[in-house]
């Protein structure tokens, strides 16, 4: 009897004038069950080796734009629409400053107190999937947010 395990990793880069260029990879893996059971990491590395085989196919497909696109920022996190309030870095006004590991944590434990479904959350308000994705102010105005929903309950 086999266990499916799906994995999927997205990436976004910016583009000129507001556009960007996005790839996606989904893999699914069916896993033996004793091995789903296994007390030791080879499921945990199973897992690892999976994303880490999706993260550098999706590098790999942005590779492209970024070494053809050479004004384009490396990456830019998050959408970079005039309404999704990116910040700039004074010392770098071409990039996106991307949001804290503090700032990560912080909205992953405030959803998860104010049971609010993350994913859909971040979909519906910054289009994106994960809040690594999210730029500084982006990661500030959602805990702004997620706060007065915690604070409401």
């Amino acid at each position: 009897m086999t266990t499916k395990l799906s994995v999927g990793v997205s990436r976004k880069i910016g583009q000129p004038n507001f556009g960007s260029a996005c790839a996606t990879c989904h893999m699914e893996i069916e896993i033996d069950n004793a091995l789903a059971s296994d007390h030791d990491d080879t499921l945990t590395q199973r897992i690892r080796r999976t994303f880490e085989l999706c993260r550098r196919e999706v590098d790999q497909e942005l590779a492209g734009y970024r070494s053809s696109q050479s004004t384009v920022p490396a990456v830019t996190r998050g959408n970079t629409s005039s309404r999704s309030g990116v910040v700039r870095d004074k010392a770098s006004p071409s990039r996106t400053r991307p949001a804290t590991d503090a700032q990560i944590r912080a909205i992953h434990a405030i959803a998860s107190k104010a049971n609010v479904r993350l994913a859909s959350e971040l979909d519906a308000e910054f289009g994106v999937a994960s809040p690594q994705s999210l730029t500084l102010q982006q990661a500030s105005e959602l805990i702004e947010k997620l706060k007065g929903q915690l604070a409401g309950q």
